[in-house]
């Protein structure tokens, strides 16, 4: 019993901290779990938009979901997707997110497939989504130049191992550098 008469303070089972949730053993299922419950019901919030007769067509809701939906739902997926990471738990819930989304956009019986939602909604598979998303921050992370604040912090294997693009400064010679009349060159 606590001093002053009240029962003793019990710790939770996850921290706060920036949105991200933090359990004992950072697998962070209540992280997954808060944001697709929020998902669950901005999709439904979303059914609002329209009705049998008029409202939004396929394509617009698919642009909303896309912009507003994936967003949330993807919120910290770096913490938890990883090469070697445990994430089928959160796969799970987010593919049942995807299915209910997906359920929105097409208007179909939520018996129906999820394999063929999808592809009649236009949208990718969870875990390829993931992937997509993971590439891309490699991309991001490869390409960063070396006054970069972070090529500092990262290991040497993530910084510069991107080819440059096709039309990059970078491969241009000095008389087409000297041709180019633009505030980028002059940085450069």
């Amino acid at each position: 019993m606590h001093p002053t008469g009240n029962s003793s303070l019990k710790p939770k089972t996850y921290w706060r901290y920036l949105g991200f949730y933090f359990d004992c053993t950072l697998t962070f299922h209540e992280h997954v779990c808060f944001y697709t419950t929020k998902v669950f019901t901005t999709v439904q919030a979303m059914g609002m938009l329209d009705n049998s007769t008029r409202g939004l067509t396929p394509k617009q809701r698919c642009l909303l979901y896309r912009s507003c939906v994936v967003p949330i739902t993807t919120y910290g997926y770096h913490l938890w997707y990883f090469q070697g990471g445990n994430y089928k738990v959160a796969l799970t819930h987010l593919n049942r997110m995807q299915h209910k989304a997906a359920l929105w956009i097409t208007g179909a019986f939520c018996t129906s497939p999820t394999g063929v939602l999808e592809a009649l909604a236009g949208l990718i598979p969870v875990h390829l989504m993931l992937k997509k998303l993971a590439m891309h921050t490699v991309y991001r992370i490869a390409t960063l130049s070396d006054t970069h604040p972070l090529s500092s912090i990262l290991s040497k294997a993530y910084v510069k191992n991107a080819e440059p693009y096709p039309c990059s400064s970078a491969l241009m010679t000095p008389s087409m550098q000297g041709c180019v009349t633009s505030m980028v060159m002059e940085i450069i």
